[in-house]
C-alpha cells in the first residue's frame, strides 16, 4: 500500500508542475509586444495617454474594402496621481476614432498594476460615438492620432 500512495503522490504532483507549465506558455503565447508613444496633452494632467504604433489600422467595410475614415487603435492611460495608493496603474483601451464625424468610441478596457500584473478587463454594455471638442484632452488625441495616421497611411492601409 506504501508504493501505491507514493505512485499516486508523484502522478499528482506531475499533473500539478505540467499544468503550470501549460499556464506559463499560455501567458505568453498571448502576450502582445506594445511600441507606446505618447500623447502630448498638455501640462497639469493627472494621466498620461499614449497611442501603441503597433495595433493602428483602419477599419474594413462589410464588403472588405478598407475604410480610411475609421482608424482602430489601442490607447494606454496611466495614473500619474503621486498621493494615489494606485500611482502609475493604468489602462489598455480598444478604441476607434471616426475622422467624419470627429468622434471616439472605447471598447474593451483592460487593468493592470504599476508592475504590470493584469488585474480585469471591462467590456462596455454598449458602444456609442462620443463626439470630442478640439480644444479637450479627447480633441487633443483626436487630432495626434489623425496626424500619424496620415503620415503613416501606407502603414495603416498594409494593417487592414
Amino acid at each position: 500500500m506504501n508504493k501505491v500512495m507514493k505512485t499516486i503522490y508523484l502522478l499528482m504532483m506531475l499533473l500539478i508542475v505540467n499544468t503550470c507549465v501549460a499556464f506559463a506558455q499560455s501567458d505568453d503565447k498571448n502576450a502582445q509586444v506594445y511600441n507606446w508613444q505618447t500623447l502630448d496633452i498638455g501640462p497639469a494632467e493627472d494621466y498620461s495617454y499614449a497611442l501603441d504604433l503597433n495595433s493602428i489600422k483602419y477599419d474594413r467595410n462589410e464588403d472588405g474594402s478598407i475604410n480610411k475614415n475609421i482608424i482602430i487603435y489601442q490607447e494606454k492611460k496611466t495614473n500619474n496621481i503621486s498621493m494615489s495608493t494606485e500611482f502609475n496603474y493604468y489602462t489598455i483601451t480598444k478604441c476607434k476614432l471616426n475622422i467624419e464625424q470627429t468622434s471616439i468610441c472605447f471598447g474593451d478596457e483592460s487593468f493592470y498594476t504599476k508592475k504590470d500584473k493584469f488585474r480585469w478587463t471591462d467590456t462596455p454594455l454598449y458602444l456609442t460615438w462620443i463626439t470630442v471638442s478640439r480644444d479637450s484632452i479627447g480633441g487633443m488625441r483626436f487630432i495626434q492620432i489623425v496626424e500619424y495616421a496620415r503620415a503613416h497611411d501606407d502603414i495603416l492601409t498594409s494593417r487592414s
